[in-house]
Order: C-alpha cells, then structure tokens, then sequence
C-alpha cells in the first residue's frame, strides 16, 4: 500500500489565557480624538448573545481586559476586581499609563468612570457614553417659578428622562401643569435594551438602579473641595437627603426635593450624570475624578441632571472642560450613565463560539499519522490550547477514520461550544464534534523501457517513494 498523509497544527484561535496589555489605546471622546488616547476593550458583549441558549452575555475574552485594566494585574479575575472596592477613573489612569478606559456595550461607547459596591456587595462598574450626537430639549418649556405643581427644573419629571433616555416616566408638557403627560417607551428606541426587559437582547438584568448606590442618594455639591465648587447644595443630585451641611439658594429652592417626581429617578436602569459626578475640569473633578478627555464629546455641550441653584428655569450644562447653566428648552446632547453588574456579568460570561471542525485528508506515509501531519489551510479550526483530539486507534492505512474534537473541559465548564448544531444521533453535543480523517493513496513514478533483448522493464523514477515498512524486505 502507498499512501500517506500529512497534517501541521496551526492555532489560530485565541489561546486561553491572554495577556492584554495590547488592547487598542484612544484618547479623548471626539470623533477625531477618541483613537489616540484611552485603552479600548472593545465590545464586550459575545456576538449573538440573545440567540444563545447557554445564557452566556458577556465576551470572556474582553471582560478578562477589563479586569486587568481594572486592577493593573495580568491575568486577573473577577475577584481581584472584587477586592478592589472603590476606584475614581483617575486611580485607574494611574494603572494605565494615565490613559481612560473605553468600551464597546450595545453599539456605543462608554467610558469607565467610576468602581464601588451597590448596597448588595456586588462590585459594579460606572460606564458614561463616551460621546453623542443626539441633541434633546431638557424641558419642552421652562419658568423659574418653585410654588407650582411640577416645576420646569425637576429631573425626575423632565422631558428628557422620558423621552430622550426611553425611561417611559410620565412629564410635564405645559407650564402650570397640574398632572403629567404619559410618554410610552419604545421598543425601537436606541437605548431600548438598556431600559426595557422585555425586548429581546435586553441588558435590564446586569444594570444596577441609583436606588442601590450609596453615593447617588446623599452627595452634595456644597462640600466643595474637589468635589463641586458652585458654593451651593444643587437640585436633582441626590434622590435622598444630601449629606454634611446643606446649602440651598434660597427657601424657596429648598422646597424642589418635596416636589412629586422628584427622586423618581433612583430607580431608572440609565440616567443623566450630575455635576457633582462629573466635576467642572481636572481640579475639581467631582466624584468620579474624570479626566477633560471623559468630559469631552462630538456635539460639544450636553445636559446634565443637575438644576441651577438660583432658580428652576435652568439646568446645567457641561462642555467638556467647563459647564455652565442654561433654559432647559434648550436642546444640548444626551450622554447616559449606567451601573453595570460586574459580579452578575463575571457569571455571563462565555468564549465566542469555536468554529465547527472540518475534514482533513493527507497521503499515505507509511507511519501512524496525526493532526501534526496535516497541512495548516486544513484545519484552521484548530486550537490545541481549547480542543482536545481522540483517535479511535492508529491512523496509518489508506481509508477514512473518524475522529473526536472536544473542546477542554475547563473552558466548556465556562459555556465555550462549537457553533452549529450537533448531530446528537452521531454522538455529538455542543462541546464535542466528529470529522473524517481520511488517508490517500501515494502515487509512485515508474519509468518504462525495454532491454537489450528487447523485453519491457520496469524501474522506479524515485526508490524513495516506496517506504521502508512496504518493502518485500520487510513483509
């Protein structure tokens, strides 16, 4: 028999462990800028995650990037970024190079700009959109009156909240208003899978509410040092009562957070930042200690949650390394925040799916063969780091065998599967495949002639190609 094969493992999957200390860098969040001077995870949700039926949400691969960035460690985990407890986006600068950290979530940008604990114990991770187009009126009208119903400065009865941000709450259309106008969500809307559970795709379920993060619920723009610097407790920052020393503008603006709606927000999956949050530029960088990079954006100025102090007919506004106030009919850009889940992601997390094994052919050797022997173009499906190979006895004779791909059980444990579906009839599953591997025959020249007696002979063009074990010699 003359036959062989021959097949080279080429590992052109990720391997399973990874160091990210490559991860593309960008920098501040303009169209122009937002490639050149921040660390980019990349998009951190696998690829058709809602058609999975494993739960997996999360890409594994970036969520591990994430935790590196997070703790400046390589190969950390989700409880490494457990044991952290709080960290300001300039603590986390100062572990990458003094570059922000963005990512890709649902189709947008977000920047990663604060860690802490929900009143739970689950660390969560603050992602702000990095940058926006969009423009939205605060308020359809606005009026500096604080003895009506629903005044024009209340956040949590604001047209935006409604409608920009697709919460759904009820708003007050018209000055003197003294019941709301209902504003349904949509479930075409662009931040529909962050704020509607029952869409497909949704995200509801790894976001954490206001309502269950200490610091929204008592901060105080009046404690000044680099926290605020307006000299006054402000309107629509805290949903509770604001800690320390308070110090509304007048009686009348402190009266707002007794107003109906007022504090309604808490409980709203995504919400406009405050100025106490964000901070004026890189001095008095507010709660989150951002960087005038984070604060940047496309379209320039974009609201905030915060009202003015003096009066109810404005809000503030942020422009990047500066902020000011304005008449909330205005319209400015709308960049969200959210709480994402970090410990409930870690638990969603999964391997992109690998790709399903293929079969592979090679000549006849005269050896046992393996998939060391066959050529890279052919199994470029392999990764000896996440599939393990079975030979059900030795490859050697021209003919087809069948052989078992399964991916390694440490990582299947971690929800890694082939794509497609098995043939459960053949004995497959979603971490085990079967394909051919097949044996040809070797050709071999001959070289014909006739002697000198004019009798045909035949000798052959290379001796070398019949091996050693099918010589008459050797049986």
């Amino acid at each position: 028999m003359f036959a062989a094969a021959i097949i080279i493992v080429a590992v052109l999957l990720c391997c399973c462990f990874v160091s990210f200390n490559n991860i593309n860098d960008v920098f501040a969040f303009t169209t122009s800028n937002i490639t050149s001077g921040a660390v980019d995870i990349g998009d951190i949700l696998l690829e058709s995650y809602a058609d999975r039926t494993d739960g997996k949400v999360f890409d594994g691969d970036a969520m591990a990037a994430l935790y590196e960035k997070l703790t400046g460690k390589t190969g950390a985990e989700i409880g490494d970024v457990d044991a952290l407890g709080t960290l300001t986006a300039k603590q986390m600068r100062a572990k990458n190079g003094n570059k922000d950290i963005v990512l890709t979530m649902d189709g947008q940008k977000w920047t990663v700009t604060h860690l802490t604990k929900d009143t739970s114990g689950n660390t969560i991770a603050t992602l702000w959109q990095a940058n926006s187009f969009t423009k939205h009126q605060w308020n359809k009208w606005y009026h500096g009156s604080t003895t009506i119903t629903y005044p024009s400065g209340v956040y949590g009865t604001s047209y935006i909240r409604s409608s920009a941000l697709n919460i759904g709450s009820d708003y007050v259309e018209t000055r003197g208003a003294t019941s709301l106008t209902q504003s349904p969500q949509s479930d075409t809307h662009v931040y529909a899978k962050l704020t509607m559970s029952s869409v497909k795709g949704s995200l509801t379920d790894f976001i954490v509410k206001p309502s269950s993060v200490e610091y929204q619920s008592n901060q105080n723009n009046y404690v000044g040092g680099t926290i605020g610097k307006t000299g006054y407790t402000l309107p629509n920052e805290a949903y509770g009562t604001p800690s320390g020393k308070t110090n509304w503008y007048s009686t009348s603006m402190s009266t707002i957070p007794s107003k109906l709606g007022y504090n309604d927000w808490k409980d709203d999956y995504i919400w406009l930042p405050s100025l106490t949050e964000l901070g004026g530029d890189e001095t008095t960088n507010g709660i989150w200690a951002l960087s005038n990079n984070q604060r940047s954006n496309n379209m320039g100025i974009y609201w905030l949650r915060s009202g003015y102090y003096f009066g109810t007919d404005d809000a503030y506004y942020h422009a990047g390394s500066s902020y000011n106030n304005q008449h909330v009919s205005n319209s400015y850009a709308v960049r969200p925040a959210l709480h994402l889940n970090l410990d409930l992601a870690a638990e969603h997390s999964g391997g992109v799916a690998l790709a399903e094994p293929t079969d592979v052919s090679v000549e006849y050797k005269g050896t046992t063969l393996t998939l060391d022997d066959v050529a890279d173009e052919q199994k470029k499906w392999f990764d000896s780091n996440k599939i393990s190979i079975t030979y059900d006895g030795d490859i050697k004779d021209v003919g087809t065998y069948k052989v078992k791909a399964e991916i390694k059980a440490e990582l299947a444990a971690g929800g890694l599967t082939f794509e497609g579906e098995p043939d459960t009839a053949a004995g497959e599953s979603d971490t085990i495949r079967y394909f051919n591997f097949t044996v040809t025959k070797k050709k071999i020249g001959i070289t014909a002639a006739l002697d000198s007696g004019g009798l045909p002979t035949v000798t052959l063009k290379n001796a070398g190609d019949v091996y050693s074990g099918d010589t008459a010699a050797n049986g």
